[in-house]
């Protein structure tokens, strides 16, 4: 089974949210790590100062062992400094002045706690005279503020990550949008392309230089297309032209452009079928020249091949529109008189192909030809069923005509 297809435009923003959280997540670690660094060697820092100051301001109390004036001063200093507790203790470990501050309870307890085993907060001073230790003075710094100071500081460190994920997000989505228009851009283009044949059309040049390579690969590729598919679609109108060119001299007479007697035979033949069908009546004409012979042997081939295809001519333009003739061979015509109502019909085209035919000819400018045509007819389905029988009939009805026209005039 293959994975489910996921758009680009997802698999990016996966990919930039991911690198976007673990670059946020470290940097905020880093960052955080080596400020609580920072801020509890500063806080250190202070409060030695702090008891620096103090030990030198009690210094005095301590030398003449005044508790009460040392409890005054580390009273001042602790509520100056905001210190958890400062005391002064003795070297036999007595306590010679000690402040303290009530510990919080609750959530600022938790803090004062946490910021404790974080900065210690606890910074021990030792105080001498003339190279003789007198006490030592220890400082507690506040855990209350610095655990204050420490939630502010990680609440901007927050609000730095956010915002700095959020423009992560911002420039990400840009460079998605980038990425996918110019790759849908293209898919459109393509499918366009595919649809409708249309291999003539480039895809543009894009910003996102990958992207831009592939679009001039697709466009060489659209050439190349576009010339076998040219050679392909002239090569097609080659055979055409050659087709069409084979079924005219297959199907055709050479001199007088007429259906030959193959083509007209077939036509017959179909006509016939639907006469079948649709239980209606058809003609058949069978049309001969006189005197042919005797046309060549006086003027040459030339003229008898001038005749035929005048004759071919005047035939066409006697014929009604549905009407077909054809050549089939010599001095042989047939016509197809489909749809023929009435056998009245027919008649009236043979007359019509008679006026039409015996009109002069001229040959050479001072002599003309008379030509004159015999006519035989039949008729479907009296004279036959079959394409052969019909012209068969029409043939011997020719002749008849002919021979009758002979006896009468034998010249």
């Amino acid at each position: 089974m293959s994975a489910p297809r996921v758009p680009l435009a997802t698999l990016l923003r996966r990919g930039h949210w991911r690198v976007a959280m673990v670059a946020v997540l470290l940097v905020g670690l880093m960052s955080s790590v080596g400020s609580l660094l920072v801020l509890r060697t500063e806080v250190e820092r202070s409060l030695e100062l702090v008891a620096r100051a103090a030990a030198y301001s009690t210094e005095a109390a301590v030398v003449f062992r005044d508790s009460e004036a040392a409890e005054d001063l580390l009273t001042a200093i602790a509520q100056e400094e905001r210190l958890a507790s400062i005391e002064i203790v003795l070297p036999n470990g007595e306590r010679l002045a000690s402040v303290q501050r009530a510990r919080s309870a609750g959530l600022m307890g938790v803090g004062d706690r946490l910021a404790t085993s974080l900065f210690g907060l606890r910074v021990g001073q030792p105080m001498r005279k003339d190279g003789k230790a007198l006490a030592e003075l220890v400082v507690r710094g506040d855990g209350d503020a610095q655990a204050r100071v420490l939630g502010w500081y990680l609440l901007a460190a927050l609000g730095a990550m956010v915002a700095t994920a959020l423009v992560v997000v911002v420039f990400s989505r840009r460079m998605e949008t980038e990425i996918s228009d110019e790759l849908d851009s293209l898919a459109r283009l393509t499918r366009s392309i595919r649809d409708n044949r249309a291999f003539y059309r480039r895809a543009p040049p894009a910003r996102v230089a990958e992207i831009d390579a592939l679009g001039e690969d697709f466009n060489a590729l659209l050439a190349d297309v576009q010339t076998h598919e040219a050679e392909l679609l002239a090569r097609q109108a080659r055979l055409r032209s050659d087709n069409a060119s084979l079924w005219q001299r297959a199907a055709h007479d050479p001199l007088t452009g007429l259906p030959n007697r193959g083509h007209f035979r077939d036509r017959l033949q179909q006509a016939v079928q639907r006469a079948a069908e649709m239980g209606r009546q058809l003609g058949v004409m069978f049309v001969d020249v006189d005197r042919f012979k005797q046309v060549n042997d006086e003027f040459g081939h030339d003229v008898g091949d001038r005749l035929l295809i005048e004759i071919a001519r005047r035939m066409g333009t006697a014929l009604r529109e549905a009407d077909f003739v054809g050549r089939l061979g010599g001095d042989e015509f047939a016509v197809l008189l489909d749809p023929l109502s009435h056998a009245e019909d027919a008649s009236v085209v043979a007359r019509k192909i008679e006026q039409a035919v015996s009109a002069p000819l001229v040959v050479d400018g001072r002599r003309s030809i008379l030509p004159r045509i015999s006519l035989g007819l039949s008729l479907y389905p009296e004279a036959g069923t079959t394409a052969d029988e019909l012209l068969r009939s029409a043939d011997q009805a020719m002749y008849a005509v002919k021979r009758a026209r002979q006896g009468a005039d034998p010249g």
